[in-house]
């Protein structure tokens, strides 16, 4: 009887908070945040650079530059940016992601961080796999459609901003940021699911 109070109790607290969660809200949240929830290695990335000048796609800040420093929102929209980062991570062959070059990639790159590895290719795992199932919705878009001599390829970008949302939703507790604004983040983000595309 016990389990079942706790339960209910559990249920109802949760449905209370859901409630509370106004989803056409999006101001309420600061989505370039989301960065800061989960923590993970920050500092240079020569690909990351490289890809920003190449293309023209802004960077947070200079001192902001792994993939999950990004909003998805801002990833997806950069179609060439991301084409190219996968391009150099050397994780793309013949237009798929090869999750074999995806692990090699992180572990020699991230080897001191091996939880941080792990979770990102359970992200890039889970991406991977609903890939073609985004890029078809996503170029199904008729805004993409008429503005695609603009953008490259939208695989990569797809599957990008997929893993930055893979890695928030998944990050470990003793990595996560145990503020009010990342935990309304979540909170909104679950509730909430096609306000943000980061979220």
């Amino acid at each position: 009887m016990f389990l079942l109070r706790t339960f209910a109790l559990f249920y109802l607290v949760w449905y209370a908070r859901a409630g509370e969660i106004d989803c056409d809200k999006t101001d309420a949240v600061n989505e370039d945040h989301v960065h800061y929830c989960c923590k993970h290695p920050d500092g240079h990335s020569d690909i990351i650079d490289s890809c920003s000048k190449e293309t023209g796609f802004k960077m947070p800040s200079a001192k902001e530059q792994s993939l999950v420093d990004l909003t998805a929102t801002r990833a997806i929209s950069g179609t060439c940016f991301a084409k190219c980062v996968f391009e150099k991570m050397n994780v793309m062959k013949d237009d798929n992601l090869d999750m074999d070059s995806v692990k090699k990639y992180l572990n020699e790159k991230f080897s001191q961080d091996p939880e941080y590895v792990k979770e990102m290719i359970n992200a890039f795992d889970h991406c991977h796999g609903k890939s073609e199932e985004n890029v078809a919705k996503f170029m199904s878009n008729h805004v993409f459609v008429h503005m695609s001599q603009h953008y490259c390829a939208p695989k990569s970008s797809v599957i990008m901003a997929c893993v930055i949302r893979q890695f928030f939703h998944n990050c470990p507790k003793d990595r996560w940021a145990k503020t009010k604004e990342c935990e309304n983040l979540l909170a909104f983000s679950q509730n909430c699911r096609d306000s943000l595309a980061t979220l």
